[in-house]
């Protein structure tokens, strides 16, 4: 009778005593003896099998991932030539070709918004560069990093891309990816956010809380008796305010276009706190400019709003760069953006708010008009004579002076006004100096009721401190 050949090659491991008596076994003996005990594979034999199967399995799997790997790569590609494809649109000015770019099936305010926007930007044709991906719910979640020859940073973007028949579409954004609901309650306002943004939320809440404690008490405002709602939600739109439930409702930090180096916190922070600032300034505005002829204009206004956007800490630039680069005179003055302020205007555009103290405008470096000093009391004031019982029936032209365009050097010593005050006189003396802004035609009432000084007292003060502290002489 033949001899049993070994049925598999790792036999080649059994002892060699053993091999030999159990290859050399008669097959008749052999099965007579399996048919009175159950046949056990020695222990070795498991071991090795096992290790054949894991290896057959890491096989597979590294063949099945190098696929999906390949795939991943080939789906990357194309969302990256339709983030392309927006850039050229956004070149070539072509409503039509943007439109035909988004998914059909979104909302038409959300594609009309978004045409709107890419029309509107003036700049070069950024190029993005898809960095990650995630799916849900068959909608790629996209993170981009865009390069934009007419910024100074790279910003980071994330966008939604779903598969139609002609490619890949760019959609609005999916809820799905946030999570749950959560919420924070601080001392002055209560989040409302979902599980994604509970990071950026946790960190920025009780900064804004301090802040807008801290601003309110130097308006001399009182403390809302409730807290504000602020809704983070997964969506694109810009901040606003919903009339009918009071709710502040601010889009995610993961959806603005940001400068790679911000944080989602930061951004979400600093956003709100701009956002609440201006917010401040019109009740400040309510509660003190209330005579029948006042100061208040835009100029003290925006002086007020862009104080407090230092005091604040929202804006990262060295005051001792910008503003004597922004009142220099002098025609031989470098024309170079100072160190930081294009970074800045890129996250504030980013952000979506316009600062009229930092030169934003592009090209302004380059024609920055030569004006004569502003640094005079005099020049920065515009006062209003209304006749209120003619002008609230609105049925002709108003009996006083209306709003003008003051210059942006007139805007950053108006500034420069409420930093001095600030500075010399103290913060709490601020809603004082308020109020007379609101009671008199000019500084002439304003500086005695708020600071007993006379005006010439405080203008040589003031054009002391720019010298002093910023090398600016009138």
């Amino acid at each position: 009778m033949a001899e049993k050949e070994p049925t598999v090659s790792w036999q080649v491991l059994l002892e060699d005593a053993q091999w030999e008596r159990e290859a050399k076994a008669p097959l008749a003996s052999t099965e007579r003896a399996e048919s009175g005990r159950r046949w056990v594979l020695p222990r070795r034999w498991w071991i090795t099998a096992a290790l054949v199967l894991v290896l057959s399995s890491l096989g597979g799997g590294l063949f099945l991932w190098q696929r999906a790997q390949s795939g991943l790569a080939e789906m990357q590609r194309e969302i990256e030539k339709a983030a392309l494809r927006e850039a050229d649109a956004q070149r070539q000015r072509n409503p039509r070709l943007a439109l035909a770019l988004l998914d059909p099936a979104a909302d038409p305010e959300w594609r009309e918004r978004l045409v709107e926007q890419s029309m509107a930007d003036s700049s070069g044709p950024p190029v993005p560069v898809v960095e990650e991906m995630e799916w849900v719910d068959g909608v790629a979640l996209v993170r981009l990093s865009i390069t934009d020859p007419d910024l100074p940073q790279t910003s980071r973007s994330v966008r939604f891309y779903r598969e139609s028949a002609g490619g890949w579409l760019r959609t609005p954004p999916v809820a799905s990816f946030w999570g749950a609901g959560e919420s924070w309650e601080g001392e002055y306002f209560s989040f409302r956010f979902q599980t994604r943004d509970r990071a950026a939320v946790l960190s920025a809440g009780p900064q804004v809380d301090a802040v807008y404690l801290a601003l309110r008490q130097n308006l001399g405002l009182p403390i809302l008796p409730t807290r504000r709602v602020v809704v983070v939600r997964p969506d694109d739109r810009p901040v606003e305010l919903d009339f009918p439930s009071g709710e502040l409702r601010h889009p995610s930090p993961q959806l603005l276009e940001l400068p790679a180096g911000i944080g989602d916190e930061d951004a979400l922070f600093r956003s709100l706190t701009l956002y609440l600032i201006n917010e401040l300034v019109r009740e400040s505005f309510d509660r003190y400019a209330y005579g029948q002829a006042w100061m208040w204009s835009n100029l003290t206004e925006s002086g007020l709003r862009n104080w407090l956007q230092w005091e604040s800490g929202v804006v990262d630039i060295s005051l001792g760069d910008l503003i004597p680069w922004l009142l220099a005179t002098d025609p031989d003055a470098p024309v170079q953006l100072p160190v930081g302020v294009a970074e800045q205007c890129q996250l504030m555009n980013a952000l979506g708010v316009g600062m009229l103290l930092l030169p934003c405008t592009p090209g302004i470096q380059f024609s920055r008009p030569n004006r004569p000093s502003v640094l005079e009391l005099a020049r920065l004031t515009t006062t209003y004579d209304f006749d209120f019982t003619q002008d609230a029936n609105a049925a002709g032209t108003p009996s006083g002076p209306m709003w003008r365009e003051e210059s942006r050097q007139e805007i950053v010593a108006a500034t420069t006004i409420f930093l001095y005050a600030g500075e010399t006189y103290g913060v709490a003396r601020l809603p004082t100096f308020l109020e007379a802004v609101g009671d008199y035609r000019g500084w002439t009432g304003v500086l005695p009721a708020a600071y007993g000084v006379s005006v010439a007292e405080f203008e040589a003060g003031w054009r002391g401190w720019l010298a002093a502290e910023f090398g600016v002489k009138g």
